[in-house]
């Protein structure tokens, strides 16, 4: 009985240890700064070009630290997971690479257009309305979009389970979409519901159509530059040291200094 106790006390830990794994499904960078501060960050997940100032945009070890963890040529493309304002109301946003993190003003990046911007875009037009696709489908390849024109695709096969989707749009050649929130892992995308599995070229044999110039809501503070076309005569968006923090270090740098100090005191007086 005891043994039996034993082993359902186990095995009811590691699902209570587990449960936590698979709820969270957002997981954020190893970074310090982040790590304090996870509360305050918000969760975007885009992809930017660098377009800072003098052709480059400089990224520092956090909001707070103005030491420089590396440089980004203009036209340089990331993914930025995280944001953070500060207290002065500047964004910014989390570089990561391989090993290396960091934290960069969000006036200096443009962002790569996709999903979002072309519903922000075309909100008007986009209207809601749930459905699943045809069970034609089923056991077939077909196309997810990142949105309807675009040349960013991933194809899947369906199986047996088929994608749904929550609001519709119709395009330029009056086709419907379909907005999928999720398939396979895949998020935030779109499926042409009237031809799943027709490629780019059979929707748009004579090219993508235009679309507008992506926006990224930025706080706009006296300090921030222009997201499209940073000034160079404009000083550069630098992190203000955290005074507080600083002196935090400075108080236990001493304590521990004199606490040594103290001790070899005391070991010389018994010897």
């Amino acid at each position: 009985m005891k043994k039996c106790f034993i082993v359902l006390s186990i095995l009811l830990c590691c699902m209570l240890y587990a449960f936590p794994v698979q709820a969270d499904l957002i997981w954020g960078p190893d970074d310090n700064f982040y790590n304090r501060h996870a509360r305050e960050c918000t969760h975007i997940n885009r992809m930017f070009t660098a377009n800072g100032p003098d052709g480059v945009v400089i990224v520092y070890q956090s909001p707070e630290s103005p030491q420089i963890i590396t440089r980004l040529d203009n036209g340089t493309q990331t993914r930025i997971s995280f944001t953070y304002q500060s207290a002065d109301g500047v964004l910014w946003g989390i570089y990561e690479n391989a090993d290396q993190t960091g934290w960069l003003p969000m006036n200096y990046m443009n962002v790569i257009y996709d999903s979002i911007s072309f519903a922000e875009e075309y909100a008007a037009e986009i209207v809601s309305e749930s459905g699943i696709l045809d069970t034609l489908y089923q056991n077939k390849e077909i196309y997810l979009w990142k949105y309807p024109g675009s040349e960013t695709y991933d194809m899947i096969q369906t199986g047996d389970f088929l994608p749904s989707y929550e609001s519709v749009y119709l395009d330029e050649k009056n086709r419907c979409w379909g907005n999928v929130g999720y398939y396979h892992g895949i998020r935030n995308v779109w499926i042409c519901i009237d031809a799943p599995d027709a490629d780019f070229d059979t929707l748009y044999p004579s090219g993508a159509p235009a679309r507008g110039t992506a926006q990224f809501d930025q706080v706009e503070t006296d300090a921030a530059e222009s997201i499209q076309s940073p000034s160079k005569t404009t000083k550069r968006i630098v992190p203000k040291q955290n005074t507080a923090v600083v002196m935090l270090t400075v108080l236990l740098v001493l304590a521990v200094m004199l606490a040594t100090a103290g001790l070899l005191r005391k070991f010389k007086q018994k010897e």
